[in-house]
């Protein structure tokens, strides 16, 4: 996959925003075409909680943005919050599900108008504030590709008696993109993946994915992500004997560059339309019941990771 626009680049931005005591944003950053900021539910942290923040991305009519597989070309977002501080671990951030499109020749995964992408994240020190510090690189694109990076800098203070300074706009529009990103339930999803293999086929190394649930003569788009692997297809599905089951296949790269994937973590995204479906499978393993059941492991929050 490329991993660079294949449209031409304009110009690019930086921009650097900082927010004072108690507020609950960061100021816009950027120019026209696109703007970031930094959005909390509350300007005061949940102690031992879980706490939300959103990353809001704003574009120009017509102009777009990437999912972190943005296609045949494209320049996906890329969240650093390196320089934060009294986090427990990093923030775990969210990717809704992208639309698929074609431009200029390009199959596509985009973004248009607006896109939050949600943020959890848990204090080290309880009784020390949170900085949320993130450097931000995206591309915004229409006729050209416009690359961009933004710093923004926001505190979340120790909880307080009192009220809690809590914004129930913000609160909305993240957990809105909190229900658009992939579920992990193959019954809220209507996809069930039932087993996941690797083969090696003509010195390629492919891994194949039999699936349930999809709709007659959808080609699913695929995102297999894992130690050193990040590929994405949309995927012609074969029917198997199996009702209502398909296999897909997907080839992730020459046999000896890819050390062998059986009994590794891989994370597998399978998006048909509206719904889609995002879990973390071992290779070589295989189930038919439920979610977080015969399944090790199920993705479900920031501790669940694509490493072996």
């Amino acid at each position: 996959m490329q991993r660079h626009a294949t449209l031409g680049v304009l110009f690019s931005f930086s921009i650097v925003t900082l927010s004072s005591a108690g507020e609950l944003t960061t100021n816009w950053a950027g120019r026209s075409p696109a703007h970031s900021r930094i959005i909390l539910e509350s300007a005061q942290f949940e102690s031992g909680a879980v706490n939300r923040a959103g990353v809001q991305l704003k574009l120009d009519d017509g102009w777009w943005t990437y999912w972190r597989a943005p296609g045949t070309s494209g320049i996906p977002p890329v969240f650093d919050w390196s320089g934060s501080t009294n986090l427990s671990e990093a923030p775990e951030l969210s990717w809704p599900v992208p639309v698929r499109a074609v431009a200029y020749g390009e199959q596509l995964n985009l973004y248009h108008k607006e896109v939050v992408f949600p943020v959890e994240f848990r204090a080290a020190d309880p009784t020390k504030p949170v900085t949320l510090k993130l450097k931000l690189n995206y591309g915004a694109c229409k006729n050209m590709c416009v690359p961009a990076t933004a710093v923004h800098e926001i505190t979340i203070h120790s909880p307080m008696s009192g009220t809690r300074n809590f914004s129930q706009a913000n609160a909305r529009l993240i957990s809105s993109y909190s229900g658009r990103r992939p579920s992990s339930d193959p019954m809220t999803s209507g996809l069930e993946i039932r087993e996941v293999w690797e083969y090696v086929s003509r010195g390629k190394v492919n891994i194949g994915i039999r699936l349930a649930g999809l709709g007659k003569g959808r080609r699913p788009l695929v995102l297999v992500e894992g130690p050193e692997i990040f590929q994405a297809a949309e995927i012609i599905p074969k029917l198997t004997a199996e009702r209502h089951t398909s296999t897909l296949m997907i080839a992730l790269g020459k046999s000896a560059d890819i050390r062998k994937l059986s009994g590794k973590r891989l994370r597998i995204t399978v998006i048909e339309g509206s719904r889609a479906l995002e879990q973390i499978w071992v290779v070589g393993t295989q189930s038919s019941s439920g979610v977080g059941m015969g399944l090790t492991p199920v993705s479900s929050g920031a501790g669940d990771k694509p490493e072996p």
